[in-house]
């Protein structure tokens, strides 16, 4: 059938004013997200954790390889990494090194920093993506950096359905989490994978609306 203009007119005056709702809600959850320094001990419900997955999958990957893995880490896990953590700060006042992960070098391992105030956050999520194969050539490092970027993506629709929930995240890196004991614990093939970090998320101690702007030096022109 047909409608006239006058019946089309409030339909698509209501249809844009629908899509620009969405537009800025969408906008301002981009732009108010923080990263959490504080959190309190409540427990998050894991139907949050699995709706910010089943974002952070839906991230854009070149020729579909899906490189990420999301290692959710348990108490214990956790109590593993502080006493490496005790482990490592020993061997650093001792003048001692450990071997980075792949063993490509000793390093010396700096053990200060936020991993020392934030190790007892609630929750934790390890981030890895696809390692290139050895001999892979310039198409396999090339690969690898797509794939790295994939899964930069992927953390940055976790974080933000994180923030849509109301829950505050940290993406974290550091020294440890360069170490092949921090790779055995958390149960990573060091042959197959590379660590992008971790990921602390909670409830922020005096809400979302409590977290500092982190001051930005570059505009839009």
């Amino acid at each position: 059938g047909h409608i006239t203009l006058d019946e089309f007119l409030p339909w698509y005056a209501e249809s844009v004013d629908a899509a620009q709702q969405v537009s800025a809600t969408f906008q301002n959850l981009v732009q108010s997200r923080r990263s959490v320094h504080k959190f309190d001990a409540t427990e998050v419900d894991d139907g949050v954790l699995r709706r910010a997955l089943e974002c952070a999958i839906a991230a854009p990957n070149r020729r579909g390889t899906e490189p990420w893995r999301f290692i959710k880490l348990g108490k214990e896990t956790v109590g593993k990494i502080s006493d490496l953590r005790d482990e490592l700060r020993n061997k650093r006042n001792s003048g001692e090194t450990t071997t980075a992960a792949g063993g490509d070098s000793s390093i010396n391992i700096g053990v200060g920093g936020s991993f020392v105030s934030w190790t007892k956050v609630p929750h934790w999520i390890v981030v890895t993506y696809a390692k290139a194969p050895p001999n892979s050539g310039p198409d396999g490092k090339m690969q690898q950096r797509e794939d790295f970027k994939s899964t930069c993506c992927a953390v940055q629709n976790f974080l933000l359905s994180m923030w849509s929930e109301g829950i505050g995240t940290k993406w974290t890196d550091g020294p440890i989490q360069r170490t092949e004991e921090f790779a055995e614990i958390c149960g990573i093939n060091l042959e197959k994978e590379k660590v992008a970090g971790v990921i602390w998320y909670g409830f922020a101690k005096g809400g979302l609306n409590g977290v500092k702007a982190q001051f930005r030096r570059k505009g839009v022109e």
